[in-house]
């Protein structure tokens, strides 16, 4: 079933110009905690995990071609804690290419989880994508994405979050920003070392609706990049990571 439906009048572009991200407003331009970033270096540390409890949710997406992407919705509010803090999942969407980098090196395409807590501070997964096999929940996914700028809730179809989540889920961590106007410097960042798949076909097939939907790499200005791991003592010391395959 068709639901809302917005105009496409997008404020910004990922392209150079008057609208590019070179003149994107307020903390876009000013802020020195912004995202994303290029992991080159992450202190091992035993930090909190995330623990996980999405449940699944009646399929609800969105063609959104004012921020150049396809998005899920979870009004329900399935959440993750860390440690004993909650996030409430609001939504997941999907960039082409992968917005952070490791060793320089970004995802062909990344899955974005966008989580809320209480007190107003954002916590976003990025999961990166690579080619392979074909993804069953992905291709449910495309098969109901609407027209631009179209919502469509689907009835008698349901999707779990988990199901795009790496079975492996070692992380970066890292204080950073929103990737797009205004970039508020509000957003915890978890990037997964390891990928979850999709197939050429899959990856072709949403790059016909967006491509080239990630924000510049920003500077990291000093901030702290820490990488969950169980270590020997005699092992935390900075290591560099390891790049993405694709």
């Amino acid at each position: 079933m068709q639901m809302g439906e917005e105009n496409c009048a997008p404020t910004y572009t990922y392209e150079e110009g008057p609208i590019g991200p070179s003149h994107w407003p307020g903390l876009c331009t000013t802020g020195r905690m912004q995202a994303p970033i290029d992991i080159e270096h992450a202190e091992k540390l035993h930090i909190n995990r995330l623990t996980i409890n999405y449940q699944p949710a009646d399929l609800d997406i969105i063609n959104d071609c004012n921020q150049y992407r396809v998005l899920v919705k979870f009004p329900d509010n399935y959440w993750l804690t860390v440690g004993k803090k909650p996030y409430f999942l609001t939504e997941l969407h999907f960039r082409a290419p992968g917005e952070n980098a490791v060793q320089g090196k970004r995802p062909r395409m990344s899955v974005q989880f966008v989580h809320f807590s209480p007190e107003g501070v954002f916590l976003i997964i990025e999961v990166p994508v690579i080619a392979g096999k074909e993804n069953a929940v992905i291709e449910t996914l495309w098969e109901h994405i609407p027209d631009p700028g179209k919502e469509n809730k689907v009835a008698g179809v349901k999707i779990n979050a988990n199901d795009l989540l790496p079975a492996e889920r070692s992380f970066y961590r890292y204080p950073g920003s929103l990737t797009t106007p205004i970039c508020n410097e509000v957003v915890q960042w978890y990037v997964m070392r390891n990928p979850i798949e999709m197939s050429e076909a899959q990856i072709a097939e949403y790059t016909k609706h967006y491509n080239n939907t990630a924000r510049p790499l920003q500077p990291l200005n000093d901030r702290p990049v820490s990488e969950r791991a169980q270590l020997k003592s005699s092992e935390r010391a900075r290591r560099r990571p390891q790049r993405f395959l694709v």
